[in-house]
């Protein structure tokens, strides 16, 4: 083997290291600029994806204020309206009303979690303190209307439902 065949192995083989090393340099980098990427991904999405809490953020407390508010009465209309148009005669309203009842208390729970996050200041804190108990209230009453539709259905249901909105003033 001349001297001239060695020397061109070698430097293939020099070529073939290097090309190697800067091969295996950019996997690395892209491993640890991919890492780099999914540690700057914000947190907080993770809990939005499994159902969690649905809250409106608002700039003005005043907004979130009237916000809360006014979907408040709107769920309460809502359920009025449902639990006026569905006699508790059979199983099948009784769950319709149960499923009905379980998205109110769902919905209200994120009415509180959005008061609690509105920052009121000054005079407002007071309106919000009124609204957070209306809310609490509206939710015991929902607890004790689902408490009232696990058992046989009376016939005194509508009785039942205006003592329950008097001992909780839900108007």
């Amino acid at each position: 083997m001349s001297s001239n065949e060695k020397f061109g192995k070698d430097k293939n083989k020099k070529k073939l290291d290097k090309k190697g090393i800067i091969i295996t340099i950019c996997i690395v980098v892209g491993i640890i600029g991919a890492s780099f990427i999914v540690w700057f991904l914000p947190q907080g999405n993770n809990q939005n994806s499994t159902g969690g809490n649905n809250m409106m953020i608002f700039s003005n407390p005043n907004d979130t204020l009237i916000s809360v508010n006014n979907q408040y009465m709107l769920l309460k209309s809502e359920l009025n309206n449902q639990l006026k148009d569905f006699p508790i005669s059979n199983k099948s309203n009784i769950m319709q009303i149960k499923n009905s009842i379980n998205a109110t208390i769902k919905q209200n729970n994120d009415l509180m979690q959005t008061l609690l996050h509105g920052n009121p200041h000054g005079s407002m804190v007071s309106s919000y303190v009124k609204s957070m108990n209306n809310l609490k209230n509206f939710s015991f009453f929902l607890d004790d209307i689902k408490n009232m539709t696990s058992f046989t259905p009376s016939s005194s249901f509508t009785k039942d439902l205006t003592l329950l909105k008097k001992k909780w003033s839900i108007s």
